[in-house]
């Protein structure tokens, strides 16, 4: 399973990871730190409160967990999610009253593709109770027309990638340093020539390959190449659906005005879509945990991504919640839809 980003991360002891486990799924359905009595009462480990407690501070020591009020219990840090989600995860399936409850509907639903990804949203919104973030299959085009460059601030600028059948790309990229409008006019420029007016398959090809070592000395183009495959697989911001906003209320470390404020301007001027990371096309989902996403309004949230394809056309679906969702359970809802929206799209909208 591809989970990125993937950081090399310090193998914990099999206690640890088992107490690091039950503490991120207690926290994730709860919400209230644990500690070493509620651990003993889970009746899960065979040792006692001391000997918890002295993994719960080795845990924190790691910078696993945090202790957010003195003599309360711990929660779990990014870092501590992020090992969750690389190496203890055991994903679930849907239950089968819910698959069946969404399966009953989708030979109807899929003579409207409209009607399809408005359900499925709402669908998905209310079973993972975060944000739902979902694209139309829109028509792979398949080849760059030019590309531009436009500074919106003094540390981030927009990419803007003008391809076939009238789609447009845009992507906000945050810099580590200042931008000097010099360096940002020769980026524009060396992306236009090596990517104007080629087929997007070559493209991707060259992408992977390595450009030349000249293009690469711009600190602009070997930013956006990193990413630049991505960019051009994902879907333009003028075909998406969301669903459950309101499902974000009902967490407290994310409901605060002040937090939501940014993040319910970007979903109101349909602007929400350039912040996502796009997914990749290899049928496995991407989690992004807080930090990871690069802008401040994300703080304490988490991202699932996962891809769809149909033939000659791609997709996306995004689930945006608490740093603290059940992981386990959200990716194997992620996975379940994907799979039946990709079935659909190949036998009954693209043939």
């Amino acid at each position: 399973m591809n989970l990125r980003p993937t950081k090399t991360l310090q193998e914990l002891k099999d206690r640890e990871e088992n107490v690091l486990k039950w503490l991120v799924r207690d926290y994730a359905v709860n919400g209230l730190p644990v500690g070493s009595s509620r651990l003993v009462a889970m009746d899960y480990f065979k040792v006692g409160s001391a000997t918890l407690r002295h993994v719960l501070s080795n845990l924190e020591v790691g910078g696993y967990l945090l202790q957010p009020h003195t003599s309360a219990g711990r929660i779990p840090t990014d870092k501590g999610y992020r090992y969750f989600v690389d190496r203890l995860m055991e994903l679930e399936q849907p239950q089968q009253n819910i698959t069946r409850d969404y399966e009953s509907g989708l030979d109807t639903l899929s003579r409207d593709l409209d009607q399809l990804i408005k359900n499925t949203a709402q669908f998905l919104g209310d079973m993972s109770h975060a944000l739902v973030v979902m694209s139309r299959p829109q028509e792979r085009a398949t080849r760059i027309r030019s590309i531009a460059l436009h500074e919106l601030d003094k540390d981030s600028i927009l990419l803007i990638v003008h391809m076939s059948l009238e789609q447009v790309k845009t992507v906000a990229f945050e810099l580590e340093s200042k931008l000097s409008r010099i360096v940002m006019q020769e980026a524009e420029t060396i992306l236009n020539d090596l990517f104007a007016g080629r087929d997007i398959d070559d493209v991707q090809m060259q992408v992977e390959q390595g450009t030349d070592e000249a293009s690469r000395k711009n600190p602009i183009i070997d930013h956006i190449l990193k990413s630049f495959n991505n960019i051009l697989e994902s879907n333009s911001s003028n075909d998406y659906r969301t669903y459950g906003t309101h499902q974000l209320l009902h967490y407290p470390e994310i409901a605060d005005p002040a937090k939501l404020e940014r993040l319910l301007e970007a979903i109101e001027t349909d602007s929400l879509q350039r912040y996502l990371p796009a997914p990749l096309y290899n049928g496995k989902p991407s989690v992004f945990i807080g930090g990871e996403l690069g802008q401040t309004f994300f703080q304490n949230m988490s991202l699932v991504s996962i891809a769809y394809k149909g033939n000659n056309c791609n997709g996306e679906i995004h689930i945006l919640g608490p740093t603290r969702m059940e992981y386990e359970r959200i990716i194997g809802l992620a996975e379940f839809t994907a799979d039946k929206i990709e079935t659909l799209i190949n036998t009954k909208y693209t043939k």
